[in-house]
């Protein structure tokens, strides 16, 4: 992978006795970041500060570094691994730096703001890591005033804000990571769980994994007798853009070996086996390919779920190329799809099919009575669905959007919010917001739907 000329990173590991590790945890991010096989960050671009060097003024004065240094088109990554603490009774939030002079999350809201850049991840590994988001850097919300719709802060915290963040417990500490951090290495090294066979990792494949792992190695230890550890990251964002952290062209290679592997006998394969080719063409950047596999597949004319599968693979092609006959075919096979559904009864593909007929309506502009009907019978087929599915859900959802009943939406996102994962939450937040502003076109930045959508969904 290239060098990205123009990603940066504050790496802080403050050290001292009891986390000796965090200065470990320091210098191996640096080593990941600037491998050229890995992330590929240029070596200057990367400022590091450990034990001595990580003092109050000296983290403040790097801030300042990189803000001179940094963009609007800049990508900045923020990491500390440190002790956090808080004060219970005035619920304030704090970093100790290595001077152990207090870094209040005000101090740090405001450096973070001045940076010029409109893309940010910030990983806080440290003690009550959410009471330093949710306190004084949630004043980060602010700067979405100066973002554009695009781009937006990732922030990714060890533990919630009445937790502690743990490291090994181990007589050389010096040599190992903290749980948060080691999961962290990991998944921007490709050694990650599968299935991922994309040649990118991307903000959200770290926050699954971490998501997984770290309460999973926190329970393997006991604080005392009576109190196992306890440790559950948290994660908020602004933006649904799927930020890329990494690279791996060797997950290409995957995707690869499954077309080699399938594509001699597309016409034989089961209905999954098939799909799973047709995704890893369209994966490799084969689309018309792809397109031209489904359309030649005897079964996908009387098949519901190939028709659709054929829909979406237009209407990825649509949102990337705003060409209208894109738009047109992917609204045409969804509509076949939905008329394959009905005459078989297949009856989730019913509701999938008719809200997506409803979305693209929205998207091309077109009859808006039409567009509300598929609504209809989407939220319809969907209630009456047995299965309590999340995407039985997520189409309830939708659809309210489209007949304009914002209230019954959110309730119906809210159960999505509880049932589903975050990379499901992130795309369902996608589309809401994609509908939502197409159909009502909100003038305030900040508009109420879009942030509880924000906050259900992106949280």
């Amino acid at each position: 992978m290239e060098n990205q000329q123009n990603n940066y990173a504050l790496i802080i590991g403050v050290g001292g006795p009891k986390i000796e590790y965090t200065v470990n945890d320091a210098k191996k991010l640096r080593d990941n970041l600037i491998n050229k096989d890995l992330v590929g960050y240029p070596e200057d671009n990367v400022i590091v500060l450990t034990e001595k060097e990580a003092t109050k003024d000296g983290i403040l004065a790097k801030f300042d570094e990189l803000r001179e240094k940094t963009n609007k088109d800049s990508t900045i990554l923020l990491y500390y691994s440190g002790h956090g603490g808080r004060d219970a009774e005035k619920n304030k939030y704090y970093l100790y730096p290595h001077d152990e002079q207090k870094l209040n999350a005000d101090d740090l809201r405001d450096k973070i703001n001045a940076l010029p850049s409109n893309k940010l991840v910030l990983f806080l590994d440290c003690c009550h890591a959410e009471g330093l988001v949710q306190s004084g850097i949630s004043g980060l919300y602010g700067m979405a005033q100066k973002l554009n719709d695009e781009q937006g802060i990732w922030v990714l915290a060890s533990c919630q804000d009445n937790q502690e963040s743990y490291g090994p417990v181990t007589e050389v500490p010096e040599e190992k990571n903290s749980f948060f951090t080691e999961a962290l290495l990991e998944v921007l090294s490709g050694k990650h769980k599968r299935p991922f066979t994309d040649p990118a990792i991307s903000i959200m494949d770290v926050v699954e994994y971490i998501f997984e792992v770290v309460p999973e190695r926190a329970g393997e230890y006991w604080i005392a007798e009576d109190q196992p550890c306890v440790q559950t990251p948290y994660f908020k964002t602004q933006m649904s853009e799927n930020l890329i952290l990494s690279y791996f062209p060797k997950n290409a290679e995957d995707h690869e070996a499954i077309i080699r592997e399938l594509e001699p006998k597309a016409e034989e394969l089961d209905e999954e086996n098939f799909i799973k080719l047709v995704k890893s063409m369209e994966a490799v950047g084969r689309v018309d390919e792809a397109i031209k596999t489904l359309k030649g597949n005897k079964r996908t004319k009387s098949d519901s779920d190939l028709m659709e599968a054929l829909g979406d693979l237009y209407r990825n092609k649509y949102l990337i190329s705003k060409v209208q006959k894109d738009g047109d075919d992917a609204l045409a096979f969804h509509l076949e799809a939905y008329e394959l559904a009905i005459e078989t009864e297949d009856e989730e593909q019913v509701f999938t099919n008719a809200v997506k007929i409803a979305f693209m309506y929205a998207k091309l502009d077109q009859n808006k009575r039409v567009m509300r009907e598929y609504a209809l019978k989407a939220y319809e087929a969907a209630q009456n669905y047995f299965y309590p599915s999340v995407t039985k859900f997520v189409t309830m959802a939708e659809a309210n959007i489209y007949l304009g009943n914002i209230e019954e939406a959110k309730k119906h996102y809210q159960e999505v919010a509880d049932k589903a994962g975050i990379r499901y939450r992130m795309k369902c937040f996608d589309r809401a917001q994609i509908v939502y502003n197409t159909l009502f076109k909100p003038e305030n930045e900040k508009d109420e739907f879009i942030v509880f959508l924000e906050e259900t969904l992106l949280t």
